[in-house]
């Protein structure tokens, strides 16, 4: 959370949350939804960058981004988090969330509508559309369902320098930098299903 949000919350600790605004999209897109044309998507740089640097979940699974002292719930089209797969001039994959935030796979799940999403230490996560044609090659049969083979990577240095995307790359404190081939088991699991062993809120209200 940005050292402003931080002090405005300090400052006004009792602004009332709003819901009903702000939904994030299936593609990592964030969409307004309230007295607006509906479905009108935020495409300033600045903006996206300040929403993904406030974006948290609550103990409570719903989702929500700080603007300043308010917090803003957040509707979503699919899960807490789109991920985004990067393959790096070594042949290897890395890892990011909708927010920037590079993450660490340890698991798939394919829903009843072929949709593919990975579980990381942040939770679960949809992949972004035109993301899954490149994790396609490394499925792998077992005899019981599918695995998954790849070289994933979070590099030593600024993960921005590598990628050049609208809401810049980060790097999480807790995530050390490491390069390892990984089997990621591939789960088939209804969405429904997903949704409620993950915990997660599909649309937030007060």
């Amino acid at each position: 959370m940005d050292d402003l949000v931080e002090k405005a919350l300090a400052r006004w600790p009792n602004v009332p949350a709003i819901a009903g605004w702000l939904k994030l999209g299936a593609q990592g897109d964030w969409l307004l939804t309230g007295p607006v044309p509906q479905g009108l998507s935020i495409t300033n740089e600045r903006i996206l960058n300040f929403i993904a640097r406030n974006y948290a979940i609550d103990p409570d699974g719903r989702c929500y981004f700080q603007n300043g002292p308010q917090k803003v719930y957040v509707a979503l089209e699919a899960t807490p988090w789109i991920y985004r797969v990067y393959p790096l001039g070594d042949g290897s994959l890395m890892l990011a969330t909708h927010t920037g935030l590079l993450a660490w796979p340890s698991g798939m799940v394919l829903d009843e509508q072929g949709r593919l999403y990975i579980q990381t230490t942040l939770g679960i996560g949809l992949v972004h559309g035109s993301d899954t044609p490149c994790l396609a090659e490394g499925l792998q049969p077992n005899g019981e369902g599918y695995t998954h083979r790849a070289q994933w990577c979070v590099p030593e240095g600024d993960p921005d320098a590598l990628v050049r995307v609208r809401v810049r790359l980060r790097k999480p404190d807790t995530l050390s930098p490491r390069c390892t081939a990984l089997d990621l088991p591939v789960v088939e699991q209804s969405f429904l299903a997903l949704k409620t062993a993950s915990g997660f809120e599909s649309d937030p209200h007060l």
